[in-house]
């Protein structure tokens, strides 16, 4: 089982990725751009709820919505989450994710590592394939997630797909353990080698991509992400750690400013 604190860690995982990107920018790949960010969320949102249940207890029955069930074996390490049109985070929820963990006692921190894997799941009608491995480390004041995806595919239900693998961690750089948990600041760096719903392979570099609990619209407030295609290399630059919404964006050569609200 998990502390507290470390499961604050998959509700700040989950916070603001999905508008890391959109297809409104004038971004000359904006295609792959949103199918980044949407992959990105995908695991993003995985980990919130396999986080929640791994652990040889979880949340609790009565914490279940209708729709919902979850069978733990404490023995083997393995937890089945299965979903009937289940709302759950607020998303519509069908199929099964298989959870597999590993407990870890030597680090101060009652935390796990994680495989899993999906079957026949969705999630608002987005089939979901692939498997993720988690790794905790770091150390107990600044703890880190390493993130590897394998064969990951997204399959939108007008048949379309984002297929992508990637190598990802997650660092708490502050605040890990606060009370205030609005203390907390979360960095992201890794690769992730993809193919967008266009058919256009992709690559993305994250650079410390750094997200505050505090700002409250959840946009990343410093750090980089660098696309790779056949557009050439766009970068889009988050800022300077300031709460906003101001971003620019790079494209052979030329630079636009963007407000995410407007």
């Amino acid at each position: 089982m998990k502390t507290k604190n470390f499961k604050i860690l998959a509700i700040i995982f989950a916070l603001g990725l999905f508008a890391l990107s959109s297809c409104e920018k004038p971004d000359p790949d904006s295609q792959s751009a949103e199918d980044d960010a949407r992959g990105s969320y995908i695991m993003a949102d995985a980990f919130a709820v396999s986080n929640n249940e791994a652990g040889d207890d979880g949340t609790g029955k009565a914490a279940y919505p209708a729709g919902m069930t979850v069978v733990r074996d404490s023995v083997a390490h393995t937890v089945t989450i299965t979903f009937d049109n289940c709302e759950y985070l607020g998303k519509v929820r069908n199929g099964i994710i298989h959870i597999a963990y590993e407990r870890l006692f030597n680090i101060g921190l009652r935390a796990v590592n994680l495989n899993i894997t999906f079957e026949n799941y969705t999630i608002d009608g987005v089939k979901v394939e692939g498997t993720i491995e988690t790794t905790f480390g770091g150390t107990y004041k600044v703890p880190e997630i390493h993130v590897v995806a394998t064969a990951m595919k997204a399959t939108f239900p007008d048949g379309k797909f984002i297929s992508w693998s990637s190598d990802m961690t997650y660092t708490i750089t502050e605040g890990f353990g606060d009370y205030d948990i609005s203390n907390n600041v979360l960095e992201i760096s890794g690769t992730i080698n993809g193919t967008n719903r266009a058919g256009k392979d992709y690559t993305s570099v994250w650079n410390k991509v750094t997200l505050k609990r505090i700002c409250p619209d959840g946009y990343p407030v410093s750090g980089t992400v660098t696309i790779t295609s056949d557009k050439g290399e766009t970068v889009i630059d988050y800022g300077n750690g300031e709460c906003d919404d101001e971003i620019t964006i790079t494209n052979e050569g030329v630079t636009v400013t963007i407000n995410l609200n407007s």
